[in-house]
């Protein structure tokens, strides 16, 4: 059976009314439609206007806390970046994964913040199995080598979804230097 490397780091909730500033701050940026990668979504990646910064200081706590839990944090340097994605009715975001080797992507991560009565996202062998994670739960965050190839399927509810998806890049783990 297909389970690719990742783990689930904590339940992390937000107040429903930041949940709203973003996603109202996401519909006012133009949605990619039919490009390579997506169909039909809002997101902040690779746009100036981030409406998630207002958890700037929260995800710095976020991640130490989690490269804490696998036992790096003490022995490394670590930079990272995060933006938002929101889905309505029929949107996806097609087959991909975060790997880059300039920057160079270790981990990525996503954190669920508002979810479909069905869950979205899955991870794909690129052979036809796919494992969709069983925690896909208002405030699951989960963590996964950025070279695993994953996906949001159609949204086929009038439910909204929101998440908040990321990199960290691993700049140096050496405990002596640190």
């Amino acid at each position: 059976m297909f389970i690719p490397p990742h783990w689930n780091h904590k339940n992390i909730k937000f107040p429903e009314e930041e949940i709203n500033t973003v996603i109202e701050g996401l519909k006012k940026l133009p949605s990619k439609e039919h490009d390579n990668f997506t169909s039909l979504h809002y997101t902040s990646y690779e746009n100036p206007v981030n409406p998630e910064g207002i958890w700037n200081e929260v995800y710095g706590l976020i991640l130490s806390d989690l490269l804490t839990d696998v036992g790096i944090y003490k022995m490394s340097r670590y930079s990272y970046i995060y933006w938002s994605q929101y889905y309505i009715r029929n949107s996806s975001h097609n087959i991909h994964n975060h790997y880059s080797p300039h920057p160079k992507n270790d981990l990525s991560f996503v954190h669920f913040l508002k979810v479909t009565d069905t869950p979205l996202f899955r991870f794909t062998n690129l052979e036809g199995e796919y494992f969709t994670p069983p925690k896909q739960n208002e405030g699951d965050f989960i963590c996964f080598p950025s070279w695993v190839w994953h996906e949001v399927i159609p949204n086929e509810s009038d439910q909204e979804r929101l998440i908040v998806a990321g990199n960290i890049q691993i700049n140096n783990m050496d405990p002596y230097e640190n």
